[in-house]
């Protein structure tokens, strides 16, 4: 890592980055992992990345009617105007 510089008013340093490429069955992802001492580490964040990735808290919600009332409850005399 290199000692910060500043160029152009933004302060800029060298830091080594690991490339850990995944596929799965969306494709091929590259996931760059900045804090990594070596490669084992570098591939044990990325498995932490994965794991985030299937957490059913990243699952995608189900989308919302655009009824909205539904119209079975909705009622013309609701309305503010």
């Amino acid at each position: 890592m290199s000692s910060p510089e500043i160029y152009k008013g933004w302060i800029i340093e060298a830091r080594p980055v690991f490339c850990v490429e995944v596929w799965n069955s969306g494709g091929k992802c590259f996931i760059p992992v900045h804090n990594a001492k070596n490669e084992k580490e570098a591939l044990k964040q990325a498995k932490r990345w994965i794991d985030m990735q299937t957490e059913p808290e990243n699952e995608p919600q189900p989308e919302i009617s655009d009824d909205f009332p539904p119209p079975d409850n909705f009622d013309d005399d609701d309305m503010p105007f």
